[in-house]
């Protein structure tokens, strides 16, 4: 049979199918060529964390996702690397490079590290705590319950450590054996030592050493932590308290100790609280004062020493612009800045040059000085004159008073220094103040760290906590 050359090259066709070309030859990968930091400059607060990126590019100028970068810091000890991500960590004020690394490429960006400042500050018993530039909350002294919150173990913490809690929106406070902050959100977080139910966690027992959150939905604007009870006020003028109730210092029906927030009687809007030892006041919006709790010395101003578990109006119809409730005593500033106290004066903490006597009514504070702050501790009180100056008056015995002695003051002394005070605040035995050019000093009792010095040692003037 014949096969004609057509039939053959069909055949042929249908054999070895249609042509594949072979793949082309891998082009070899792309070198990095450069780096480029983001942002071209840099600014960090001390002890606070900042985000860097690289791209890397080749010689074509093509960007190179997967490109492995490593990070270097000139001057660790200004600015240390955390993480392979860029994140980088101030330590100490001054300037270095950092630079990122991809091949043999590499990019640099100068770093600016901040000193840490102070914007606000809250005294205990025996610890303070107080808010920084970098957003964080900051605290120490007294850590017998884990009351300065960092989640160390020492029982003092002579120097400021920042408490484990995602930057604060600007409060924090310092009670009897605890501490509390709000986040950014309002949200409340308390830690040290939960007796009473004063952190609010709904009664799970064990005193955290990091900050646990306050069992409730509201969201605050200011807190106040007494001896063993906390308070909150909502921005629409709620007021809620938790903890130690003995005395009726709640506000709440009954006087059963509370392991959550529960809501102040009444239905007065409240625009500011504070919580003493054992009692609570607050400020009206129309700047009238009620207090409740106990009342033994006087110290809710009722004139009566009986306690109160509801708010009491404080006799004489004065309306403050200030209030701070201390041990047995209770402080406030009226418009026109005269300073009353009431409550007890065993050691002239009223500051109003009487005798001995509890005063169950406000009392004008001795000496005529203009007052725009006022605050109150264990036994003592001090006040920001009109002119920002600090007066202090009553038991002065581990120099909280800061007159460089340690005399018991009837009346107003001058804190020594003439510094220029924007933020007051008394602890047990010792006192706190923020200057114009917010700079923190203390004085007083500082054997347990309150003075927030490298060593532990009292002073009868004021000076500079450390880490400034």
């Amino acid at each position: 049979m014949k096969i004609s050359a057509v039939t053959a090259f069909v055949a042929l066709a249908a054999c070895e199918g249609p042509f594949v070309p072979p793949p082309p030859y891998p082009l070899p990968p792309s070198k990095p060529a450069s780096v480029t930091v983001m942002p071209d400059s840099a600014t960090v607060v001390t002890d606070d964390t900042l985000r860097l990126s690289a791209v890397v590019r080749d010689s074509a100028g093509n960007v190179l996702g997967g490109a492995p970068v490593s990070w270097t810091s000139a001057d660790p000890t200004i600015v240390t690397v955390v993480n392979a991500l860029g994140t980088v960590r101030g330590q100490r004020p001054g300037t270095t490079t950092i630079r990122a690394f991809a091949g043999s490429a590499a990019g640099a960006v100068a770093v600016f590290v901040t000193p840490l400042v102070f914007n606000s500050v809250s005294a205990g018993a025996n610890h303070a705590c107080a808010i920084t530039n970098n957003r964080h909350a900051y605290c120490w002294g007294d850590n017998d319950d884990a009351q300065v919150g960092t989640g160390a173990t020492s029982f003092v913490e002579p120097a400021a450590r920042r408490v484990t809690l995602a930057p604060a929106q600007g409060a924090v406070v310092a009670g009897g054996a605890h501490g509390c902050a709000l986040d950014a959100s309002g949200a409340a977080y308390c830690w040290g030592r939960a007796a009473n139910g004063r952190l609010g966690r709904g009664g799970f027992p064990g005193d955290p050493a990091v900050p646990t959150a306050v069992a409730t939905g509201l969201r605050f604007v200011v807190l106040a932590a007494g001896g063993a009870h906390t308070c909150g006020l909502a921005a629409d003028g709620r007021a809620a308290c938790w903890g130690a109730n003995a005395s009726g210092q709640l506000g709440v029906t009954g006087t059963t100790d509370q392991p959550s927030p529960q809501p102040v009687i009444g239905d007065t809007p409240w625009r500011f609280i504070t919580a003493g030892t054992g009692h609570s006041c607050a400020l009206a919006s129309d700047s009238t004062a009620a207090c409740w709790g106990a009342n033994g010395s006087g110290q809710l101003g009722d004139s009566s020493l009986a306690d109160r578990p509801f708010p009491a109006a404080v006799s004489g119809g004065l309306r403050f612009t200030a209030i701070a409730a201390g041990g047995g005593l209770t402080c406030a500033v009226t418009a026109a800045g005269a300073a009353h106290c009431w409550g007890r004066n065993a050691r002239g903490e009223t500051g109003t040059g009487l005798p001995d006597s509890a005063l169950v009514a406000p009392t004008p504070v001795a000496g005529g000085l203009s007052f725009r702050a006022v605050t109150a501790g264990g036994q003592h009180a001090c006040g920001i004159a009109a002119d920002s100056l600090a007066y202090c008056w009553g038991a002065n015995a581990t120099g909280q008073l800061g007159d460089s002695s340690q005399t018991d003051r009837t009346t107003p002394v001058p804190v020594r220094g003439a510094l220029h005070f924007l933020a007051l605040q008394a602890g047990a035995g010792f006192t706190c103040g923020l200057t114009g050019g917010l700079v923190l000093y203390c004085w007083g009792d500082g054997t347990q760290g309150q003075l927030g010095r490298t060593f532990l040692e009292s002073s009868t003037v004021p000076v500079r906590v450390a880490g400034q």
